[in-house]
Parts: C-alpha cells; sequence; structure tokens
C-alpha cells in the first residue's frame, strides 16, 4: 500500500528545527506538494529500499508525473536512478 511522503504541514511538524532545510531542496519540496514518491540518495540502505518499494506501490498516474521529474532533475528515470545509487552509494551489483 502507497503511503505518501511528508506534505509541508508534516515536515514542519515533525522536524520544526530543520523543516526548510527539506523544503528548500527541489526532490524534498517536489515531494512533499505533490505527495508523489521520487527516486533519490537517502542516508541509510534501509531508507532506500523503503522508498523504492514505496514506488512501486504508486499508480501509474503517479509513476508517469514521477517519471517526468526524475529526467527534469536526474536525467534518469527512477528505476535508473534507483539502480544507480544501489550501486554507487551501496555496492549493489547491477542486476
Amino acid at each position: 500500500m502507497y503511503s505518501p511522503p511528508y506534505n509541508v504541514e508534516e515536515i514542519r511538524l515533525h522536524y520544526p528545527d530543520l523543516a526548510e532545510r527539506p523544503l528548500a531542496d527541489p526532490v524534498h519540496h517536489w515531494r512533499a506538494t505533490t505527495g508523489i514518491e521520487l527516486i533519490h540518495e537517502e542516508p541509510s540502505l534501509t531508507e532506500q529500499e523503503r522508498i523504492w518499494a514505496n514506488w512501486q506501490e504508486m499508480s501509474a498516474d503517479m509513476k508517469e508525473k514521477s517519471e517526468d521529474k526524475s529526467q527534469e532533475l536526474f536525467g534518469l528515470n527512477n528505476s535508473e536512478h534507483h539502480r544507480q545509487i544501489m550501486r554507487e552509494r551501496y555496492g549493489v551489483p547491477k542486476k
């Protein structure tokens, strides 16, 4: 079941002292304002795997919007970007 990223209000609620930093980041701001997952580098393997699994649970329409934004921001679709992050950051071989 898909779990949307925190929206702007939730980010401010959960991270009151740090909220402006993620909201200034294009990836986090887009996720917070659209409710759509976007694959990006997370600080831990567990979080990376969580957002990948979450992305896969989205509707086709949401995935299409996420793919467009991924191409715009990273020049890769979400699958390509996920594989790149897993390989470069976590040493997971390409399948």
